[in-house]
């Protein structure tokens, strides 16, 4: 099935359809699609992962989430032709992560919503400075992290660009927009902010050579927007390979 970059109605279609019968959870698709940022390829067709975001009740629910999810992903990997995940997400972490970039960039509407939790779920928090900077700062340690650990050159790209949208929204200018030092130039904002880190970002820059340091930190994220581990949160089905 191909669905090009001015399908998105037909794409949701079938991510209702597919997602019909899938109890006990509420589904958004989240991610480059939802944003409008997916990439294309031949004849316009999407070629950006499909990332969803189921929610559950609680941590207890997601093995049961995993084992019924699994062949939707595949079915939808397969008809789409793209690479289809889920980061499967407790209730209680999507309320408290209202802040994190996954929840402001997801498409405002449920795909199901077995959880009964309504549009008013996709509402965004007053604003409030203090309260969203550590959340900001958040995706650009997690990329700091990743680059220790593999492809660096991609991730370190990918931390400066969230660098950037702080720059975007008239912070840390000074601090961020000329050092190459992103560690210390973070350490920086966050004294003059007075601002409480999260976990994950703490433990970067803690300690941001540690050995196992990607590892802690993308457990820490999963733990802050999901609230699971990663392992428990992630299920990813590679897009099928195309004959030659």
């Amino acid at each position: 099935m191909n669905v090009n970059s001015l399908d998105l109605p037909r794409l949701l279609a079938l991510l209702r359809l597919e997602l019909a019968d899938v109890p006990g959870m509420s589904v958004a698709l989240s991610g480059s699609l939802a944003r409008g940022d997916h990439r294309t390829g031949a004849n316009g067709r999407i070629v950006s992962d499909l990332d969803l975001i189921p929610v559950v009740p609680t941590a207890a629910h997601a093995p049961t989430a995993r084992a019924v999810l699994q062949p939707v992903l595949s079915r939808l990997a397969q008809a789409l032709r793209i690479e289809a995940t889920a980061a499967i997400t407790t209730l209680d972490a999507f309320h408290r992560a209202a802040r994190a970039r996954y929840r402001t960039s997801m498409w405002p509407e449920w795909l199901i919503d077995g959880l009964g939790l309504g549009p008013n779920a996709f509402n965004q928090p007053a604003p409030d400075h203090t309260a969203e900077l550590p959340w900001a700062i958040q995706p650009i340690t997690y990329y700091l992290a990743k680059a220790t650990d593999r492809d660096p050159r991609t991730n370190l790209a990918k931390a400066r660009r969230a660098a950037n949208l702080l720059l975007a929204k008239g912070v840390g200018e000074d601090l961020l927009g000329a050092s190459d030092d992103l560690p210390r130039s973070l350490r920086n904002l966050i004294h003059e902010h007075h601002l409480d880190p999260l976990a994950s970002t703490a433990a970067f820059l803690d300690a941001p050579t540690r050995p196992d340091i990607s590892r802690a930190v993308r457990d820490a994220v999963f733990r802050e927007n999901q609230g699971l581990p990663c392992a428990e949160s992630v299920l990813v089905v590679p897009a099928p390979t195309l004959p030659h």
